[in-house]
């Protein structure tokens, strides 16, 4: 295998397949970046059999042929190749020459046949949908779901598809997010599966900037396909039955306040530090125009903050996990929320204003 190609091209395609090396010590070839270099250019691969990422790059290709090396070693040689060009040599005893600029180097490679075979993708059915669109509804879901592998049904995203509407949704049972959406072409059955976060959240980085510009996808039971151009990526689904969110959701709650999402994120992080020994807590308070927040730790003091609002509805009391609060509305990228609180330890909820698509559902902490 020989082949030439622009070393800025070379090291994009290597970042982006790098985040499906496999980081465990069990089977050495899923440390390997797999490249087979053909008619139109080259292929690169990798996977830890959970996750598989496929790139695209552009090369003038000498000779076919394919080769398995480190992903490690392979992206610090090329990310800090001083030349323009990476040329790519086969050796006779197999070892792989790179050249760039002044540098050589002669890097061992692994049997490229035992590398495992991607996952058979059918191709019958593709949804699409614009890239900006896709990347923000994970944004907005993703960070909602559950850390903990007790419930491993948790620890994905629910992606559901019925004719042209999407929705993610994630929960760790103590708060939900979700996000619906509209595809360019959507499903002729509904279908739905679980995600990764960790799948989606690569996705996200995987993503260009363009927009505008489609992703290709389908979730049937056993994995989930996403194509960009030059890219794809496959996922496994998590197994389970992902608890029926539409039960959580408010309804009427008693008093709805309108407030700037920035000053109440702000005003969060900092009435939240007072608590250093434990999980920090803000009580949120509502007296007609004025939202009080407040946390306190017994040894360490006492913290407040005062914003203005607009309250529709009773003046109204609860208290949430500072983190629960801030997570979502660093999410979030609208200028104004609207936030619902509920009698007692019924749900809170937080919306940004304008959007009707979007909805989080944070469950009160009892404090004395």
């Amino acid at each position: 295998m020989d082949f030439v190609c622009q070393r800025d091209d070379f090291a994009r395609g290597i970042t982006t397949v790098e985040r499906a090396v496999s980081t465990k010590d069990n089977m050495p070839i899923l440390e390997g970046i797999y490249i087979r270099a053909h008619q139109d250019g080259l292929q690169l691969i990798a996977t830890d059999l959970e996750m598989s990422i496929e790139c695209s790059v552009p090369a003038r290709v000498e000779r076919e042929g394919a080769a398995v090396l480190s992903g490690k070693v392979l992206g610090q040689i090329v990310r800090k190749f001083a030349g323009s060009e990476v040329t790519y040599r086969t050796a006779e005893n197999g070892v792989a020459e790179l050249a760039s600029g002044r540098s050589r180097f002669s890097v061992h490679t692994m049997p490229e046949d035992e590398f495992p075979a991607l996952p058979e993708v059918d191709d019958e059915e593709m949804w699409r949908i614009p890239q900006g669109a896709l990347r923000r509804m994970i944004r907005h879901t993703a960070f909602a779901a559950a850390a903990d592998e007790s419930r491993p049904f948790l620890t994905g995203v629910l992606i559901e598809v019925d004719g042209d509407e999407l929705r993610l949704v994630a929960t760790d049972s103590n708060r939900l997010a979700f996000h619906k959406g509209k595809l360019s072409q959507g499903a002729v059955q509904p279908r739905s599966g679980i995600v990764p976060v960790r799948a989606l959240v690569e996705l996200m980085r995987i993503l260009d900037a363009d927009e505008d510009s489609e992703v290709e996808f389908v979730v049937s039971h056993s994995q989930a396909v996403f194509r960009a151009p030059g890219v794809q990526m496959i996922s496994r689904v998590i197994e389970g039955q992902f608890p029926d969110y539409r039960r959580v959701f408010p309804g009427q709650q008693p008093t709805r306040l309108r407030v700037d999402r920035a000053e109440l994120l702000a005003a969060v992080e900092r009435v939240s530090l007072i608590a250093r020994r434990s999980t920090p807590v803000v009580r949120l308070s509502v007296s007609g125009n004025n939202l009080s927040l407040t946390s306190r730790e017994a040894e360490v003091g006492h913290a407040l903050e005062e914003l203005a609002v607009v309250k529709e509805g009773d003046d109204q009391e609860a208290a949430y996990q500072s983190r629960y609060l801030a997570e979502a509305l660093r999410a979030m990228d609208s200028d104004e929320v609207e936030v619902g609180l509920g009698h007692g330890l019924r749900q809170g909820s937080i919306a940004p204003v304008g959007d009707e698509n979007y909805l989080y559902i944070v469950m009160p902490v009892r404090v004395g």
